[in-house]
Order: C-alpha cells, then sequence, then structure tokens
C-alpha cells in the first residue's frame, strides 16, 4: 500500500485544511445542507393522504370526493392500527393450538379452551371491522350507497385488496 506522501506531508495538508478561512467552512456547510434538503424533498413524496386515487377501483365507481376519500381511508387506516394486536394475538393462538394438537396427549378440554379464545379473539376482529363499516359509510351520500349495493367489491370500502391475506 503506497502513501501519496510522507507523513510530514499529510499532516501539513491537514492543517491546511483546517486551517481554511471560515467563509469555506460556511460555504461546505451551505452545500452540505441544501444537498440534504433537496433529498428530504426528492423522497419525501407527495402530501396527502396514501392511496386516494379517484380514478380506480370502488373510489372510482362511486365517484368520491377528495374529502370522503381521505376520510374513508383514515378509518381504515386507524382500523388496521388498532385490529393489529388483536390479529397478532390470534396468530400467537392459531400457533399455539396447532403445537397442541402435534401433542398426542394434550388433554381435548385445553385444545377446546384454546379454540374457544381463539374464535372470541376472531369475532372481535370481525366486530371491529363491522364497526369500521358502518363508520365509513356514514360518510357516503344515500346515492353513493345504493351503488355500492350494486358493487361486487363492497366488503371493504377503501382496502387497496393486499394489505394482509386476512385472519385464515
Amino acid at each position: 500500500m503506497e502513501t501519496t506522501g510522507t507523513r510530514e506531508e499529510q499532516t501539513m495538508m491537514l492543517c491546511r485544511i483546517l486551517a481554511m478561512p471560515v467563509k469555506h467552512w460556511f460555504f461546505i456547510l451551505a452545500l452540505v445542507l441544501i444537498f440534504m434538503a433537496l433529498c428530504v424533498v426528492v423522497f419525501a413524496g407527495e402530501p396527502g393522504a396514501p392511496d386516494c386515487d379517484l380514478q380506480i377501483g370502488l373510489a372510482a365507481t362511486l365517484n368520491l370526493s377528495q374529502k370522503q376519500c381521505e376520510s374513508l381511508r383514515q378509518l381504515t387506516d386507524r382500523f388496521y392500527d388498532d385490529a393489529a394486536p388483536v390479529r397478532n394475538k390470534i396468530i400467537e393462538k392459531r400457533l399455539e393450538l396447532k403445537d397442541l394438537s402435534r401433542v398426542l396427549k394434550t388433554d381435548p378440554y385445553v385444545i377446546d379452551k384454546k379454540g374457544k379464545e381463539l374464535s372470541a379473539l376472531e369475532e372481535e376482529l370481525s366486530r371491529r371491522a363491522r364497526q369500521t363499516e358502518q363508520d365509513q359509510k356514514k360518510f357516503l351520500t344515500s346515492e353513493q350507497l345504493n351503488k355500492m349495493k350494486n358493487t361486487t367489491s363492497s366488503r371493504n370500502l377503501l382496502s387497496s385488496g393486499n394489505r394482509g391475506y386476512g385472519t385464515r
């Protein structure tokens, strides 16, 4: 490994860099800050509610306004966030039930108890989903509700269709 200069030359170069006038340091600092600001602007994405594309899906079919779309999206996002602990518990109970069913000498009463706990959690998740759907319908006009009854994809008003795979 070759060095570009002796140790003394490297020390002198470092001293020259550190001895630069203050205005040069301010210039370098300004360049770094401008670069960081541009990165924030470029990588921040669009402001506004995500997935409120009024040109496709049920939003287009029902002719939703931007405000309706954003309100429905907020309710959907809140549902997913609030239901996450319940979904996690469902996954845990399913794994526990699967493990119990693999053991040959497990008491059937224990398996049945885990099954009932799992059913209760799934019912809670289903209840929350129905409540969210009812809350979402409050933002729709009667004409939009009638249109929704005639569509096949009215299960969840703004579900992207690929956000999770459900509970089964």
